[in-house]
């Protein structure tokens, strides 16, 4: 079977670093791919090595276009008709889509990870409604996405699928007892925006230590940037004298580390349609916790009892479930080994996800 994967950039972010992912698989199955990049980015060049890889913003720029004396290849119908589907990957690529549909009558699949705040954020409703008229089915990684479209965009459910992440097994990930025996380390990973709920990371560990004092817990956030928002962070830091307390490391592509240093994960996203970050520490052994209702990663911690799952901004909720893995060192690594058990089952086994992948387009 031959595949087209559209991404809307090469940036090393959750979206495109599963796609690479993704493709992974079925290159390991002997399935024929070839990328489609609205954007280029950091990991172009890992697309490239995996499969033909188009940039379509190198390609408006080059000479034959600006002369017009040569049809972009989402106008090639030649081009396309040679691919058995094409899935594009997140919500933002409807005026691609929209073009390509008119030279393309096969089926075209969009993988969706935004909810609401993201869909806005990047994207709009003209292209969203460009991307609902021109795709066949929709693939979505959680059930929160999936009842998103449906309230959201009146999508028919019975064109909506599940389909999981795929996350290559690794060698290294695995977890390093930690020599720190006196000190619980609640992680957090991702960028410091208003979504992924930075701001809250500090507010649930002032609230701990004004409950808990004497408790010897260090919250760490990995996947800073240095800039402004950095520094408002560790300002607050500073004036609620957490400094000792509250860690923000800066963004690396290798969290290895960052892992085996965590007991616990904690997620305080405001939205996350089903996090990378989640299924990183539960192959690490790690627990998790997040908010309901508004994040997919409830459906992991659920379905794998690898974490505790508490009311969207119920921040004293959200502290008790931290001390409740604090005082009891053997739940915790109960929880963390549900959660790895159940990963390997599902997101880290490539029969699981690639037959879940046969399956769907199947049908």
């Amino acid at each position: 079977m031959k595949i087209l994967l559209i991404s809307h950039d090469a940036s090393r972010t959750g979206a495109p670093i599963l796609l690479v992912n993704l493709a992974e698989l079925l290159l390991k199955n002997n399935e024929d791919i070839v990328f489609l990049l609205k954007e280029g980015g950091v990991l172009e060049s890992d697309f490239a090595l995996m499969a033909p890889t188009y940039n379509l913003k190198e390609d408006k720029k080059s000479l034959w276009n600006i002369l017009n004396t040569k049809k972009s290849i989402i106008d090639d119908k030649n081009f396309l008709k040679q691919f058995d589907v094409i899935i594009s990957n997140t919500i933002t690529n409807g005026e691609v889509l929209e073009i390509i549909r008119k030279n393309y009558n096969g089926n075209i699949i969009s993988y969706i990870h935004e909810l609401e705040i993201g869909a806005k954020a990047f994207s709009n409703e003209n292209s969203i409604n460009k991307l609902i008229k021109s795709s066949t089915t929709f693939w979505v990684p959680s059930s929160i996405v999936n009842d998103f479209l449906i309230d959201k965009y009146k999508i028919s459910p019975d064109k909506i699928f599940i389909m999981p992440y795929y996350i290559p097994s690794n060698a290294s990930d695995f977890k390093i007892e930690s020599n720190s025996e006196n000190q619980f380390v609640v992680g957090g990973c991702g960028t410091i925006d208003w979504r992924k709920g930075v701001d809250l990371f500090i507010v649930i560990a002032i609230q701990l230590f004004i409950k808990y004092p004497k408790a010897s817990i260090v919250f760490k956030w990995a996947g800073a940037l240095p800039g402004i928002e950095l520094e408002r962070l560790n300002y607050q830091v500073r004036k609620c004298n957490l400094e000792g307390k509250v860690f923000f490391e800066i963004a690396s592509s290798n969290l290895n580390n960052f892992y085996n240093s965590i007991d616990l994960f904690l997620l305080p996203s405001r939205e996350d349609p089903y996090p990378l970050v989640i299924l990183e520490a539960a192959n690490f052994s790690v627990p998790s916790i997040c908010f309901d209702s508004v994040c997919g990663s409830k459906d992991f911690i659920i379905n794998s009892k690898g974490g505790l799952v508490v009311p969207f901004l119920d921040i004293n909720e959200t502290v008790e479930a931290i001390i409740n893995f604090y005082n009891d060192i053997n739940f915790t690594k109960k929880l963390g080994e549900n959660a790895k058990d159940y990963l390997k089952h599902t997101h880290l086994s490539d029969a699981f996800v690639y037959n879940k992948f046969k399956e769907l387009l199947e049908n």
